[in-house]
């Protein structure tokens, strides 16, 4: 990060939000143990919870960042290897995550995996994401809460950034062509995780 501190950056990613007629939603540093809380009452109010992932507590302290919204309502996780996680939104404002994904991308997000739905995918797409591998659900591992009856088995994405800063995402929001059809299929999450990571 060099000289910079992190209220410098988040400075500096309001004024390229403004310039692009983006709203920003200020953010802090959280610990922990305040992410870990903040994402289990997201998951506990929202009927998709099962599709965010909340690590252990541990596991969050560990990590390279933890930003929440100042209501702690929403919020998002950068690992040491640079993945996007925990990305969740428990509260009723719109166009959180409009914020936060631009802000995991300042700070060194670069690949992310989801539960294949259109909502979500179509939400990274947006963003300059390329989806590299796929792998297909596996019950074994399915979250404790999975609705199967309503959400069905979908299929784990594994995605890449393309490598634009900020500035460019907003420009280009909404505007990235997402090939679909170069997607390799593994019979593991690890084999399909190892691959995308292969391509950073």
């Amino acid at each position: 990060m060099g000289n910079f501190t992190i209220e410098d950056k988040f400075n500096k990613i309001e004024q390229i939000f403004a310039e692009n007629g983006f709203k920003f939603f200020p953010l802090k540093v959280a610990t922990p143990e305040e992410f870990y809380c903040a994402i289990g009452e997201a998951k506990k109010s929202n009927k998709f919870g099962a599709f965010v992932d909340q690590h252990s507590m541990e596991e969050y302290s560990k990590m390279s960042f933890l930003f929440l919204t100042l209501d702690k309502k929403a919020g998002i996780a950068i690992t040491t290897d640079n993945n996007i996680v925990s990305i969740f939104n428990g509260g009723e404002q719109r166009g959180v995550l409009k914020t936060l994904l631009p802000v995991a991308l300042e700070f060194g997000g670069k690949k992310l995996d989801n539960y294949d739905s259109n909502k979500l995918s179509g939400l990274y797409e947006l963003y300059g994401f390329d989806p590299i591998a796929n792998v297909e659900f596996d019950k074994t591992f399915a979250p404790k809460d999975w609705n199967f009856e309503r959400d069905g088995t979908p299929d784990i994405v594994f995605w890449l950034h393309n490598g634009d800063g900020i500035g460019d995402v907003l420009l280009n929001f909404g505007g990235y062509d997402v090939d679909w059809t170069k997607i390799k299929k593994f019979s593991t999450y690890d084999d399909a995780r190892i691959y995308r990571d292969s391509k950073l």
